[in-house]
């Protein structure tokens, strides 16, 4: 099949023809319903509350941070031996002051 400049031009005017017509074929013909909103609604009012919750109260904000240190100490401890070798320094956690384990 030949491609020519007039089947080029011909392609063009009818797609730039049936443009107009892509945003009502593609429309959904449902409307969206009130629940999504409703559950969107809830779950932005929970995220918030806890922003909330832990910007105005220090002691939730602590035991929370406390709760995630001991978490990743525990899976830490648990993944550690799997990527340590016989001569190379251990891995930094994060806590670890930089001049504990000097470049090798």
């Amino acid at each position: 099949m030949m491609i020519t400049k007039r089947k080029v031009n011909r392609l063009l005017k009818s797609m730039a023809a049936a443009m107009p017509a892509i945003p009502y074929l593609m429309r959904s013909r449902r409307r969206t319903p009130v629940l999504a909103y409703v559950v969107g609604g809830v779950g932005i009012a929970i995220a918030g509350g806890l922003a909330a919750l832990m910007l105005l109260s220090p002691r939730t904000r602590t035991r929370a941070l406390s709760a995630a240190k001991d978490t990743y100490g525990k899976v830490h401890d648990r993944i550690g031996h799997l990527g340590a070798s016989a001569d190379a320094p251990p891995m930094s956690n994060g806590l670890v002051d930089r001049r504990e384990h000097s470049p090798v």
